[in-house]
């Protein structure tokens, strides 16, 4: 059995000294980069710690033991070791708690996910041989589950540091699992930390409020290869041609767009009822053109990532469904709701970047989207606001009364006072409600010359939907 702690810690010094301290550092390297050096490992891990950082987390058996010797800092020891058949590679084995248990660190972290562990290895075998050495475990899990799981087989304290990298968390979204902390706080008595894509301060202060004892945070504050990464996609400049398509309930549009956002031509025909035979039409565009990105504008709820429309109203038929990624797979491509890309568009302008900006499209049906200083509002899988499904006092809702579909292309004048009076309230409702710096109206009904309202129109005009597609390719925001 190797050797036992010089000066071992118990769970509760461990959650008081979280308690005085509740941010973690991570201090490890991207593969390959320069920083992975113990040096400069250390150096790192000293300037956390001489701004009041009391934990490390770090990673590797010469890691450890330097930084530890030199700092004299709690730590949290883990070795990351693939090993062919299994996807566990945080302390997966005897041999590598072993190793640890060698360092002198006071806890050590490993998978504690459900997934079968190389060469046979039960978890509860792990953690026990842990305990008999006088060290607290940490299991790193990916949800309610496993973390449950890792308790009743003796660990001391739980992370949510594999949340959105396995299978079973692969919808968590791009940002901090709140949700999956929150389940376990709310369940659990053992310690809890949060782990996994926290960027800024204002999550860090989130989880803790949602319950975490600690938040553990490695590459924004201690890998300049992610965050030279995240700045690098955020200032990345297109070089070729774009294809933006906008899916309405009328029209099926595709236009062409050179690298610094100027409109070439566009190609239209009456909206397929079918799904195939909008990806067919969508395919032969591209492939006309010879284009390698597209960014589509659609109604409905669709999911970034996925590129799979979860919902959808009748106004583009047979839409509920569709999957983009599939139908698109030999192409790269962006995509959202029509009025979350095209509010995007205009927040990409120069009068409008950096400010909240809300963008109001009254089409065939009621579009809206709100871009606040650079960040899209939507939810985890491309929900948009519903500004359409307001409920009016009558019983109707604004896109009953203002979508082009229930207007017609030639309204009567007592259709056009109601519109009139209703968009006023829609306008209203957002400034009130979002309180942008500015709205911007867009869509059929909204550029119209009978609206009235003294709201600014979409510089884009009629094309609005197109443009904000082409900004979903030509400008990250993701």
């Amino acid at each position: 059995m190797p050797n036992t702690a010089a000066h071992p810690m118990n769970v509760v010094q461990f959650r008081d000294l979280l308690r005085t301290a509740p941010l973690i550092a991570s201090v490890q390297a991207s593969p390959e980069s320069p920083v992975d050096d113990p040096s400069t490992l250390l150096k790192l891990a000293q300037a956390s710690l001489n701004n009041g950082v009391r934990i490390l987390r770090l990673e590797g058996v010469e890691n450890i033991r330097r930084i530890k010797t030199i700092t004299g800092a709690v730590v949290i020891g883990l070795i990351k070791k693939e090993y062919p058949g299994s996807k566990v590679y945080i302390t997966p084995t005897v041999a590598e708690v072993d190793a640890l248990l060698e360092t002198g660190c006071e806890v050590i972290a490993l998978d504690a996910t459900l997934r079968d562990r190389p060469e046979r290895a039960f978890l509860g075998d792990l953690i026990d041989r842990i305990h008999a050495a006088g060290r607290l475990v940490l299991a790193d899990c990916d949800t309610l589950a496993s973390a449950s799981a890792a308790l009743r087989l003796g660990a001391d304290m739980v992370s949510t540091t594999l949340a959105g990298y396995t299978e079973a968390t692969a919808n968590v979204g791009s940002g901090p699992a709140m949700e999956i902390l929150r389940q376990i706080c709310a369940e659990v008595q053992a310690p809890v930390l949060a782990e996994g894509r926290f960027t800024v301060p204002r999550e860090v202060r989130s989880a803790m409020c949602i319950g975490a004892d600690g938040i553990v945070i490695g590459g924004a504050l201690n890998d300049p290869v992610k965050q030279t990464n995240a700045f690098v996609r955020a200032s990345r400049q297109v070089t070729q041609p774009v294809m933006a398509v906008d899916i309405g309930g009328t029209w099926l549009r595709a236009a062409l767009f050179s690298p610094d956002w100027q409109l070439q031509k566009i190609e239209k025909v009456a909206l397929p009822a079918t799904r195939d035979d909008r990806f067919d039409w969508i395919r032969t565009r591209a492939e006309e053109w010879n284009i390698e990105h597209v960014g589509i504008s659609s109604g409905g709820t669709i999911d970034p990532r996925t590129g799979v429309v979860t919902e959808s109203k009748d106004i583009i038929p047979n839409h509920e469904g569709s999957n983009f990624s599939v139908a698109l797979h030999r192409l790269k491509w962006s995509i959202l709701n029509d009025g979350l890309a095209t509010a995007w568009g205009h927040a990409c302008l120069p009068q409008f970047a950096g400010r909240r900006v809300a963008t109001i499209a009254l089409g065939t049906g009621v579009g809206f989207g709100f871009v606040d200083r650079g960040q899209i509002l939507m939810g985890p899988h491309g929900e948009y606001p519903r500004l359409n499904d307001v409920v009016l006092p009558g019983g109707q809702t604004i896109e009953e009364v203002l979508g082009g579909a229930t207007l017609t292309i030639h309204p009567s004048e007592a259709q056009k006072e109601i519109a009139r009076e209703v968009a006023r309230v829609a306008v209203s409702f957002v400034q009130n409600a979002m309180m942008p710096d500015t709205v911007v109206l867009c869509g059929g009904v909204g550029l119209s010359d009978w609206l009235g309202l003294d709201v600014p129109t979409s510089p884009f005009g009629e094309h609005a939907g197109l443009y904000g597609a082409a900004a979903l390719a030509l400008f990250p925001w993701g």
